[in-house]
Order: structure tokens, then sequence, then C-alpha cells
């Protein structure tokens, strides 16, 4: 297994798992249908029409997919993933030729319609703010949206702030950490907003430097370091590695994502930088 596999695996995991279901539940406009809704569904589409292409992938490859693909495979699963990501690729016609695929073209799936139950009954909870909801399918726990009431996932702050000033790290790690506390669950900022913050109110710094303080946080995710992107909105590092191929990427669109904040079909944040720093 080399770094490279590694890499494009993390990628896929992420797409299929994360950004194509997020893309679908926002109803983003990159597709005029969204007809699947979890990531076992975009699993089987794109593995179906880049890996199987003749056949159901499952006669081409073991499952789980993931640990049996070879890295053209998972470069050619990655390329499609991405086209129904930016409407290169349309998710509707690949999910026809996937069900043909598998005998089941033009049949009214209890599967779909599951799905459209399960997606309705979460947005209403998160409307109504209830709670978790379970996903019909894969028995997940979904968790609600940052706009919720709910406030089981708020991290006392004051308790990080305390746990940062008697740490044994350098003074500049420690101003890093404390302006971290200070972004809200729900938001983010980026390593050249807190750059420019520092630089403004304390002493001259710079986006490499922030993002070196943050490298090894020991305190993650409570402290959040995971609320900070790259300037050009893209995801940036997390726990020493960067980018999308990054090893933890897909960890860091997942602290991010249960926080409420999304990326478009580019890659690129959406909403406004958290700057209003106060230390």
């Amino acid at each position: 297994m080399t770094a490279d596999t590694d890499a494009l695996r993390s990628h896929w995991t992420h797409l299929y798992r994360e950004h194509l279901p997020a893309l679908a539940k926002a109803r983003d406009p990159v597709q005029k249908v969204w007809p699947v809704y979890l990531d076992h569904c975009f699993a089987r589409i794109v593995l179906d029409n880049a890996v199987g292409v003749t056949t159901p992938w499952t006669e081409v490859i073991k499952a789980p997919a993931v640990k049996h693909m070879s890295t053209g495979q998972l470069e050619a699963a990655i390329l499609m993933a991405e086209g129904l990501a930016n409407g290169e690729v349309n998710l509707r016609e690949m999910d026809e030729r996937s069900l043909e695929l598998r005998g089941k073209k033009g049949k009214k799936r209890k599967t779909e319609v599951a799905e459209g139950n399960a997606a309705k009954r979460s947005k209403r909870a998160r409307e109504t703010g209830k709670g978790r909801t379970v996903d019909a399918l894969s028995g997940e726990v979904e968790l609600p949206d940052a706009s919720s009431k709910d406030k089981q996932h708020e991290v006392d702050m004051s308790v990080q702030l305390q746990r940062i000033a008697n740490s044994n790290i350098t003074t500049f790690r420690r101003q890093m950490l404390t302006l971290l506390c200070e972004i809200p669950r729900g938001r983010y900022s980026t390593y050249q907003a807190m750059s420019d913050y520092i630089t403004k109110t304390s002493h001259k710094t710079c986006a490499r430097a922030v993002g070196s303080a943050m490298r090894n946080n020991p305190f993650a995710p409570q402290v959040p370091c995971h609320r900070v992107v790259a300037a050009d909105g893209t995801i940036g590092g997390f726990n020493g590695h960067w980018g999308e191929q990054g090893k933890f990427a897909s960890e860091k669109h997942r602290l991010l994502y249960e926080e409420g904040v999304r990326f478009d079909s580019k890659g690129k944040v959406k909403g406004p930088v958290f700057r209003e720093f106060k230390m």
C-alpha cells in the first residue's frame, strides 16, 4: 500500500460518503435532480459506471470496494464523482444506467422511497429542533444542523482556555489556540484572517506561521483547529496533512459538516469568514 493509494482512497471515501450526500441534501443546483441521498447509493452509481462499466461493480472486484480497487479504478471513480459534484456528469443518467446493469431499470425501488422519506424526516427534525434522526437505510445517526437550538455539542471554552494557559507550549502557540476558541460552532476562519488579526494587534506574522502553530494541536477537537481553512476557501490542513488529498481531510470535512459548515461543488467553503476576534 503506497502513500498515493492511501490518498486516493481517502479522497474517494470523502467524495461518496460526505461531499455528494451533502450536495444532495442541500439540493445543490449543480444537478437538476438528486434521485439519491445516501452514501452507499452514490458509491453504487459511481462504481457501477466507472469500475463495473458493463456489469455491476460487485462482479469485478470484491467488497469492500475501497480496499480492493486498483489505483486506476480509484482514479476513475474519483473522476466520475467529481464530475457529478461539478455538474459535468448527469447523476440521473448514471443512476438509470446502474439500475439497468442490475436489471432494475424503470422499477419503483423501495430504497428510493425510503431515502426520500428519511430526507424529509431529517429536514423536519432540523427545522423543529427535535434533535437527532436515524437514517432509514443505514441506521446511522444524523446530527442536527448548527442552526438547531440543541446545545448538547457545545464545548465549554472556559475549560479549554484554562487547559491552553496551563500547557507547556510556546507563547505564540498559546496565542493561536486561544484565538481558535473564539470561532463559533457553525462558522469558519482562515489562516490568513488569523494572521491579519495578530499582525494588526500584536506582532507581525503570516498565514504559514499560524498553520504551523496549529499543526499539532494537543487539545483537538475541543479547541477547534478544524474550523480554520485556506484563504481560497478550500479545506486547508489538518493533523499535519494538507488539502483534499491529505490523510485526515475526510475527518475535517466530517467535523465541519456536523457543525453546519458547508462546501460548494468546487470544494470551496460557503459563508463569510469569521474575523471578529477580540483577544
